[in-house]
């Protein structure tokens, strides 16, 4: 009699039911979101195991119709309905790459729990992946085991940026640089950083597709002006002046008369303790915007001022060494 939870998925994947889960199969249509956890066996007598996520923060996520590395998991997936418990044996071709992103997930967890970590990269024609386990499966049958949590079609959760497309993203950006807004003026600067720098990562991933200086590429670092200059802003009042300056520099290199910009790499340079980096973007700013003229003089004899008590400190210090 053939047991009804055996059953073939594709070529090389062999399914076993383990539990079978409610409702209707779900349709896996491109960007729905499968949510599992699952473990990893090498087929072998002792069912050797690999990989738990159950021990790490939180399930697995795929996204479906992206071009997974590990085919045979979206083969697997499209099977199972929410609440299902299933293992899929699969031969040594379906289970190449897994090696590659057990790797990828191991590291992530590690960075979790050591900042300091660094993750190993291959050199010198090397194979290795860093872990002695999965440099062994090379060649190795794999079973895998899931529990699919949850199923989620297209609208149904936030999209990740990476499968967006480029209104989404451009949407996105806009609704970012809104949300910052809302944080900064509630002082909350760590939240509004966050969603700067977010919005700003998105641009740049949008200008990778341009060709330097042409029109959209333009348009796209005119975008990422403002938002320069609220995350620098958010960096002075944090005063980590390095960062604001290294943004501020970004923003005055596609706009060199930029008022907010020179006078924020005023302040910048001044935290540096660029002296006369900051007394030149103060004579810049009168220079571009006259209503400035006032503030920038009485912020260049402030500087002046400092550094003339520093320098008779240290000769008050000198002298005393003698």
């Amino acid at each position: 009699m053939i047991d009804p939870s055996v059953h073939i998925v594709g070529e090389g994947i062999h399914k076993d039911i383990q539990y079978p889960g409610k409702g209707p199969l779900p349709s896996y249509q491109k960007d729905t979101k499968a949510v599992f956890h699952f473990r990893t066996y090498i087929n072998d007598n002792e069912k050797t195991l690999l990989d738990d996520s159950r021990i790490w923060d939180e399930p697995f996520e795929l996204i479906l119709g992206h071009e997974f590395q590990l085919v045979a998991w979206e083969q697997a997936v499209k099977s199972m309905r929410p609440g299902e418990r299933a293992r899929f044996t699969c031969s040594n071709e379906k289970s190449i790459g897994y090696a590659k992103l057990s790797k990828t997930l191991r590291d992530i967890q590690k960075q979790k729990i050591d900042k300091d970590f660094v993750a190993r990269k291959s050199c010198c024609g090397s194979q290795s992946t860093g872990y002695a386990d999965l440099d062994n499966i090379t060649g190795a049958s794999l079973i895998f085991e899931f529990d699919m949590l949850t199923v989620q079609q297209p609208g149904e959760y936030k999209k990740e940026v990476w499968t967006m497309n480029d209104e989404e993203k451009y949407s996105t950006v806009a609704d970012l640089r809104e949300k910052g807004n809302q944080f900064f003026k509630q002082s909350n600067n760590e939240s509004a950083g966050k969603c700067y720098a977010k919005a700003v990562g998105i641009l740049e991933q949008l200008g990778l597709k341009e060709q330097p200086n042409s029109e959209e590429w333009n348009k796209i670092e005119d975008l990422k002006v403002p938002l320069l200059l609220n995350y620098s802003q958010v960096k002075l009042n944090q005063e980590e002046f390095v960062e604001a300056l290294r943004h501020l520099n970004t923003v005055l290199k596609q706009d060199p008369a930029n008022p907010k910009g020179l006078y924020r790499r005023a302040i910048a340079n001044g935290g540096c303790w660029n002296v006369e980096e900051s007394i030149s973007d103060w004579r810049k700013l009168a220079e571009v915007s006259p209503s400035y003229e006032s503030l920038a003089e009485r912020k260049i004899q402030e500087l002046k001022n400092t550094v003339k008590k520093k320098e008779d400190e240290e000769k008050t210090r000198l002298k005393g060494m003698f």
